[in-house]
């Protein structure tokens, strides 16, 4: 399930060094899109795969989403559009309404609703431009939610969601570098206010925890990126574990309960996780994954435990088989 690369070095960045490291998985696709904020993470991106297609024959493209939280939204966008219509790049602008839902935070909103846009995109590979800096915070992130290992194991550099590949050939380099080649090709680019607001927890860990580990120690930044390497390589094995307990309890897609119950209780939980993850669904926390498994134990016959996994989808145990379902009203 899981195809992690489990060596993370910082690499020099250029146009030769992404041509050189294109993944094999990424043969026969020819169109590409930039996801384009007008952040100089994103520019930066677009400018070197703007030189990239002058050597490899692909079809390049950006999408911009207007997520209408932020009051200069209209100024980025038309940022976008002039930058793109001087590169002669196919640019597609998005509105989406950001929602803050109960229970999460309107970062992750607007993320998902970012990711159902690109799904609906033309491309056959969208690029990200996350970098070493984005993976670091996101363990950070993650470890202070009190996030599962898989979270806490930060970005892969290759993905599948919903038949659409994510791609981030930036993943293994810092941001600090993507700053001095801004400044050496004079790039220009937009500057997102919230990015300063240490109300949100990515913006706390940026411009002030991490500010204060590098003080405390000066190699901090390597010895996370190590620590992100030990958490990927935990996670290939939980999932190898996972896949094969998957197949052994599995019947035509539904876990056979009896044979589910013959695994250790880690393993349980190993298993659930592995079959919601497999579904491209979002975890349940260990507590809620625990306390299903203690009802699959003790459910009578006539039982049919269940447990939410999103608004429309559950985990659910009937006829001796455990399966996904939708949730019945």
């Amino acid at each position: 399930m899981v195809n992690m690369k489990l060596s993370i070095n910082n690499q020099q960045l250029s146009t030769d060094n992404i041509i050189a490291n294109w993944p094999s998985q990424l043969d026969g696709h020819l169109h590409y899109c930039i996801g384009l904020s007008g952040g100089i993470d994103s520019v930066v991106l677009l400018y070197l795969f703007h030189e990239i297609q002058k050597i490899k024959p692909i079809k390049l493209s950006a999408i911009h989403i207007n997520h209408g939280i932020s009051p200069n939204a209209k100024f980025w966008a038309d940022f976008c559009i002039k930058i793109c219509q001087n590169l002669k790049i196919d640019l597609k602008l998005s509105e989406v309404n950001v929602i803050k839902i109960g229970g999460e935070g309107l970062e992750n909103s607007a993320r998902k609703l970012r990711y159902q846009e690109y799904y609906h995109d033309e491309a056959d590979v969208i690029i990200l431009a996350h970098h070493q800096d984005d993976q670091i915070e996101t363990m950070l992130s993650q470890i202070m939610r009190g996030s599962d290992l898989h979270n806490c194991a930060g970005m892969q550099k290759i993905t599948t969601r919903k038949h659409k590949i994510f791609w981030r050939p930036l993943l293994d380099i810092k941001k600090s570098d993507l700053i001095k080649y801004a400044n050496k090709n004079n790039l220009n680019h937009i500057e997102d206010e919230s990015n300063l607001d240490i109300k949100y927890l990515r913006n706390f860990i940026r411009n002030k925890l991490m500010l204060e580990l590098n003080i405390f120690d000066n190699n901090i930044e390597s010895k996370l990126i190590r620590s992100i390497e030990n958490i990927q390589y935990h996670v290939v094995l939980s999932d190898e574990l996972g896949e094969d307990d998957y197949n052994s309890c599995n019947d035509y897609g539904k876990l056979n309960k009896k044979k589910f119950l013959e695994l250790s209780q880690n393993r349980q939980l190993n298993l659930l996780s592995y079959m919601i993850k497999l579904s491209d669904l979002p975890l349940p926390s260990r507590n809620k994954l625990s306390e299903f498994c203690r009802q699959i134990k003790t459910a009578a016959l006539d039982r049919h435990p269940s447990l939410a996994i999103t608004n429309l989808l559950s985990l659910r145990l009937e006829k001796q088989y455990i399966f996904i379902t939708e949730i019945k009203v």
